[in-house]
């Protein structure tokens, strides 16, 4: 039966290599200072509440489709910069513009999806800039382990919009991923009852596994469609 969210705090060694590996592999998930597992979300308080489920790509099973070269073609010109993970009064703009464009909700600042620059920060976390001579137009942030990658929040320019950037930055963060020889990136959940999640099947769905928090094991997405998943869900509250 499931129950109900599932907070952990960090010691002194904090979630680093392989620590962070296994707490992701066993559906658990980075929330500011904490990790924590889930079974449901709700967009607001007045909400309903809605199925969720984790997700992790298999990197050497990825073959990316033809919109994800497109992308990649379109986005040639910007300079890709990794580095550690920091906040800027410039990534602070670039999120305010993010923020007034989106039609979902959203945290008003990005400084809620990350850790409190006054305490220790218990991640090993990396950020990845795209800029367009010189210009900063797209943002995603990301935490490593030893085998493998977390995503936290991509952004970008509104003005950018046509170039896909939150895919790109997924690909970006794909690449550098296998750079290090990671084999999994962890992209979050996505819901049955919502759509909102549904970028995170990009660039390849048949390389894309599902946790399954009964059996407590990783899965092919494409064996189970949404029709299935709800019900798996609403089964496990029995």
């Amino acid at each position: 039966m499931f129950g109900p969210p599932v907070y952990y705090t960090a010691d002194e060694s904090g979630f680093k290599g392989p620590m962070l590996d296994a707490l992701l592999a066993n559906g658990y998930y980075r929330m500011q200072h904490h990790v924590f597992t889930t079974n449901h979300t709700q967009f607001d308080i007045n909400s309903y509440m809605m199925p969720v489920f984790w997700l992790r790509l298999e990197l050497a099973r990825v073959e990316e489709s033809k919109s994800a070269q497109k992308i990649r073609k379109k986005c040639a010109k910007l300079q890709v910069i990794v580095k550690p993970a920091e906040i800027t009064d410039e990534i602070r703009h670039l999120y305010s513009l993010y923020w007034e464009f989106v039609p979902f909700s959203t945290s008003e600042q990005c400084d809620d999806y990350l850790h409190d620059a006054t305490l220790p920060n218990p991640f090993d976390s990396w950020m990845i800039e795209l800029r367009d001579h010189g210009r900063l137009v797209a943002v995603g942030y990301f935490d490593k382990g030893a085998n493998s990658i977390a995503g936290i929040l991509n952004f970008f320019d509104p003005e950018y919009q046509s170039f896909s950037l939150g895919k790109y930055l997924i690909l970006c963060k794909m690449d550098h991923a296998r750079s290090l020889g990671c084999r999994f990136y962890y992209t979050g959940y996505i819901s049955t009852a919502t759509e909102k999640f549904d970028y995170k099947l990009f660039p390849d769905i048949n390389a894309i596994e599902v946790f399954l928090p009964l059996e407590k094991h990783w899965v092919p997405y494409t064996h189970y469609d949404k029709t299935m998943l709800e019900q798996y869900f609403f089964n496990g509250l029995l």
